[in-house]
């Protein structure tokens, strides 16, 4: 494929993309009923567990435990408990990773 071609499929992808997204917000919120409210509530959920799990179980196209990516997702967790800082949170755990693979915190794996 030819980087013709694929700046042409990007560029198509986006615009349907923009587009059915434009067109879906654009209706009023009488063609929603609390029902599908409800569930369009749980989209983002739903996007940031399929973009973390990956990378907290499969290495290599295996099934694997990282000790350390779930401590720090279990420090996110926590500290988005606490204080409803959703930049806090990422902040405090993506430190802690860049810390512990630096070496500067020791961690037993």
């Amino acid at each position: 494929m030819t980087i013709e071609t694929t700046l042409w499929l990007y560029l198509g992808m986006a615009a349907v993309t923009y587009l059915t997204r434009r067109a879906f917000l654009r209706l009023p919120s009488k063609f929603f009923s609390p029902r599908l409210r409800n569930g369009l509530s749980f989209i983002p959920i739903g996007i940031f567990a399929a973009l973390i799990f990956p990378s907290l179980f499969v290495e290599d196209g295996r099934l694997v435990v990282q000790p350390l990516f779930l401590t720090a997702g279990l420090v996110c967790l926590l500290m988005m408990a606490a204080s409803r800082n959703v930049f806090l949170s990422f902040g405090i755990s993506l430190l802690l990773v860049v810390l512990v693979s630096l070496k500067v915190l020791p961690f037993p794996m």
